[in-house]
């Protein structure tokens, strides 16, 4: 009985300091999370998370500038000065047409209301994605619209 019992302590200690060692080997798939659409636009949400709208803004949108874009930001200023910084985001919808264009959407989670963004990306050699448009859903109602 003694012997079982210090065989059996014997194989879960191996067995205990045995599993980290191998998990800490354990790496990502290469360009896990790394890159693609949905890598990007988490990155700029991350940003905007962090309250860091400047940066996020240049992350999404390279150094592209025009009216429409700096009403966007001055409206989501508001939202931040209103609400201060999200709580954090979600991944509401994945939408594909064919292989070469895709369409993400993403919730903000501010403390009162959600902010609503469509991303949309673009494709066409299989080589490697662009974003081609967004948008900035300001009513909680059409985020149940497809």
């Amino acid at each position: 009985m003694r012997a079982s019992f210090f065989i059996a302590a014997c194989l879960s200690l191996i067995i205990c300091t045995s599993a980290p060692a191998i998990a800490s080997e354990i790496q990502a798939p290469s360009g896990w999370k790394q890159s693609g659409p949905e890598a990007h636009a988490e990155r700029f949400l991350d940003l905007m998370v962090q309250g860091k709208l400047d940066e996020a803004f240049k992350e999404l949108l390279g150094n592209n500038r025009n009216d429409a874009l700096d009403k966007l930001k001055f409206e989501i200023y508001s939202a931040y000065k209103k609400s201060g910084k999200p709580y954090g985001y979600e991944k509401i919808l994945k939408q594909t047409a064919g292989k070469s264009v895709i369409k993400l959407r993403y919730i903000l989670l501010f403390k009162n209301m959600p902010k609503t963004f469509d991303i949309y990306y673009y494709n066409p050699t299989g080589q490697n994605w662009k974003l081609r448009t967004f948008s900035y859903i300001k009513d909680i109602k059409k985020i149940f619209a497809q």
